[in-house]
């Protein structure tokens, strides 16, 4: 996923939860996640994979295993707010990825509409160290998943993305909006 919509939505729920819970008066309380570090794993399997240049079986089976990680987070926290959100997210991604070799396809018509010139990526080849793998649409499994959405040429950083992101840092959004307790706060 690009950083920009889960970092954006990451900013945008806190701010929105701490809005919420000033205008209510209530305070701010994030959720009880059971097994969280099973997040904290996943995002440094991620993190190794784009970073380093692994082999690409030894970086597929990192990014599979990262995010079957998530979704067994998403699983035992299911009942939190906009958990069962983030969740779909997660499995629209897991689908798309499993069923094109192991990576991510974005087209090459969306690393054009990047600015990424064709001598920069080979067609069937990984992106670089990233979790994508270039494929023309007409050769990708369930394209309509794949990261081929992109951010706004007016945002600071501009990346592809796919529908799986967008609800995964719209769960994202949800939990953290949800964060204003259902307690008011007294005075006393």
């Amino acid at each position: 996923m690009a950083p920009t919509p889960l970092f954006a939505a990451a900013v945008c729920g806190v701010l929105a939860g701490f809005l919420r819970a000033t205008i209510q008066g209530r305070r701010l309380k994030f959720p009880e996640f059971r097994l969280s570090w099973l997040v904290v794993l996943a995002l440094l399997l991620m993190l190794a994979f784009n970073r380093i240049r692994l082999a690409d079986p030894v970086a597929s089976a990192a990014l599979i295993f990262s995010q079957g990680l998530l979704l067994a987070f998403f699983y035992l926290n299911r009942r939190q707010s906009g958990l069962w959100l983030l969740g779909l997210g997660l499995a629209l991604n897991l689908a798309a990825i499993s069923l094109n070799g192991g990576f991510m396809p974005i087209s090459p018509e969306t690393l054009l509409a990047l600015g990424l010139p064709p001598g920069s990526w080979v067609i069937g080849q990984r992106l670089g160290t990233t979790k994508d793998l270039v494929l023309p649409g007409a050769e990708t499994n369930l394209w309509l998943i794949s990261d081929w959405l992109i951010s706004p040429a007016w945002l600071p950083m501009q990346g592809a993305f796919s529908i799986g992101d967008v609800l995964v840092a719209a769960g994202v959004f949800w939990v953290l909006w949800s964060a204003a307790g259902p307690e008011p706060n007294r005075q006393q």
